[in-house]
C-alpha cells in the first residue's frame, strides 16, 4: 500500500513539475522566497496590532513560538523519515525540472514551507481574522502559492506539502487552545 502511494505521489509530482517555462521559473523562485512576503507579514502585523491593541505583543509571541515549533519539527520529522526530494531521488532526477539548480537538503517529507505557511494560515484565522474574508482569501492564496512552487521548484512531493499541511495544522489548533485557555482578554479569540 505505501508503495503504491508514494508511486501516485511521484506520477502526479511528475505532471506538475513538467508544467513549466522560463519565465514562470523566476516568478515560483521568488515566490517561495520568505522575504518576498515581508510585505505580507507587516500588513499582517499592522492588522493584528489594530485589532488587538494592547495584547498584541501576546499575539506576535505566540506566533514566533508557532513558526519555531512547526518549523523544528517538520525538519525533526524530514531528519527521522529520511524521503529523498524528488531532485535527490536517483529514479526521477532527470526528469526533475529544477531552478537555478538548486535542491536543498537531502530529504523532503515533510515540507516545512507547507507546515509554516499553514501553520501561520490557520492560528491567524483562528484567533484574529476567523470573520475577515479577504485576509482569509489573501492567506489561502498565500499558502496554495508557496506549496506549489515547491513543487514547481522540484523539491517536494505533493505527498510532503500534504503531511505539512497536516502538521501545520495540528500544531496551530494545539497552540491556539493554548493560548485560548491561558490568555484572557483578547476580544479576537472566541
Amino acid at each position: 500500500m505505501i508503495e503504491l502511494i508514494k508511486s501516485l505521489d511521484t506520477q502526479l509530482f511528475l505532471l506538475l513539475n513538467s508544467w513549466n517555462c522560463p519565465a514562470m521559473d523566476t516568478f515560483f523562485y521568488y515566490a517561495t522566497n520568505r522575504f518576498v512576503w515581508i510585505p505580507l507579514y507587516v500588513l499582517l502585523l499592522i492588522m493584528v496590532v489594530k485589532k488587538l491593541k494592547t495584547n498584541a505583543w501576546k499575539m506576535m509571541l505566540m506566533i514566533v513560538v508557532l513558526i519555531v515549533c512547526s518549523d523544528q519539527v517538520s525538519v525533526l520529522i524530514k531528519d527521522n523519515v529520511k524521503r529523498y526530494r524528488p531532485c535527490h531521488n536517483l529514479k526521477i532526477q532527470e526528469k526533475v525540472h529544477k531552478v537555478n539548480n538548486k535542491c536543498g537538503g537531502k530529504y523532503g517529507f515533510v515540507s516545512s514551507h507547507a507546515t509554516n505557511t499553514m501553520a501561520l494560515f490557520v492560528f491567524l484565522v483562528l484567533s484574529v481574522f476567523r470573520k475577515e474574508r479577504l485576509i482569509v482569501g489573501i492567506l489561502t492564496f498565500y499558502v496554495l502559492l508557496v506549496s506549489y512552487s515547491r513543487i514547481y521548484l522540484g523539491v517536494h512531493y505533493p505527498g510532503d506539502i500534504i503531511g505539512g499541511w497536516l502538521l501545520g495544522l495540528l500544531i496551530a489548533v494545539i497552540l491556539f487552545s493554548l493560548l485560548k485557555r491561558s490568555i484572557h482578554g483578547l476580544t479576537a479569540i472566541k
